[in-house]
């Protein structure tokens, strides 16, 4: 019995498909079908029950996805014992939220790269909503998201928080006043994915005071919303920390007003379901990056 054969077991049955099994450990699907058929000729036993399109094991193959569990988790914790992050290999996926693109990801990659330099990661920037689905889906290995996630099986700890404030340019006419939610409702107001936790508090903030959610541009790309704020497309809803050149440049200004939204919460999140200290050990680098350049900025 072999490793390969035993990751191939673990992930075939975790993510339910040969095929996604394949791509998990970078081969292809004929070679996850012949290291499973392998692994069943030296136990002499039927792991996967084949009647149907889905991966899904019998009995005796459920109990031997409990010994894979064991048998994959000891060899990692072998391995990073006697490693260390530089003897490290492998690939790790973080997903993350753009605001931290903007903020101390470079600083994280840097720090990443000189702690772990055997070990490749792979990027993938999305929305907290596609992130969570990655994360339940085993097709990342953690992510920078609006956390906490709801879910038993992910492992989430918290990244320090982002003030949020309505912006805008100055020739829009609302700086240097108090601004009232009834003006705020009579302008199109530019903020991140309608399934996001900010945008979905903003709508509901207007309808419990008894009005109807403005005109909105929904965008997943802070970068974009920057833009479209200072081009004065609408007023926008941004941290502050990401805007401090165009703050400094008269392009951006703060909006004075009582409206309290809650900050961003980010948090570091990772599937506990297989015990993994290579990503419990980025989480930690990534917290103590994170920490830091808070404390500085």
């Amino acid at each position: 019995m072999e490793l390969k054969e035993v990751e191939a077991l673990y992930w075939s049955a975790t993510l339910r498909s040969f095929s996604k099994a394949a791509i998990r450990l970078d081969t292809s699907q004929p070679t996850i079908s012949a290291r499973i058929a392998s692994l069943e000729r030296h136990l002499s036993l039927h792991l996967f029950d084949r009647s149907g399109r889905e991966a899904k094991l019998t009995p005796r193959g459920l109990e031997m996805l409990t010994w894979a569990e064991r048998i994959l988790s000891l060899h990692q914790q072998a391995m990073h014992a006697m490693c260390g992050g530089a003897g490290t290999e492998g690939i790790v996926r973080v997903g993350t939220s753009e605001t931290i693109v903007h903020t101390w990801l470079p600083i994280f990659m840097r720090a990443f790269e000189a702690q772990f330099p055997r070990l490749s990661l792979e990027l993938t920037v999305d929305t907290t909503p596609n992130l969570r689905d990655g994360l339940a889906g085993q097709e990342i290995d953690l992510a920078f998201l609006l956390g906490p996630v709801p879910d038993p099986s992910i492992q989430s700890r918290t990244l320090p928080t982002y003030k949020l404030s309505f912006v805008a340019a100055p020739r829009l006419g609302f700086l240097g006043r108090p601004i009232t939610l009834k003006e705020l409702a009579d302008v199109t107001i530019i903020t991140y994915g309608r399934r996001t936790r900010p945008t979905i508090a903003l709508t509901d903030l207007f309808r419990s005071s008894g009005m109807a959610p403005p005109r909105m541009i929904t965008s997943a790309s802070i970068s974009a919303n920057i833009r479209l704020a200072a081009d004065g497309a609408g007023v926008a809803i941004l941290p502050p920390t990401l805007i401090p050149d165009e703050i400094a440049a008269g392009k951006l200004g703060l909006i004075e007003t009582d409206i309290a939204l809650d900050p961003l919460r980010f948090t570091i999140s990772y599937c506990k379901a297989l015990s993994n200290p290579v990503s419990e050990a980025v989480a930690n680098l990534a917290l103590e990056v994170a920490r830091k350049t808070h404390q500085e900025s």
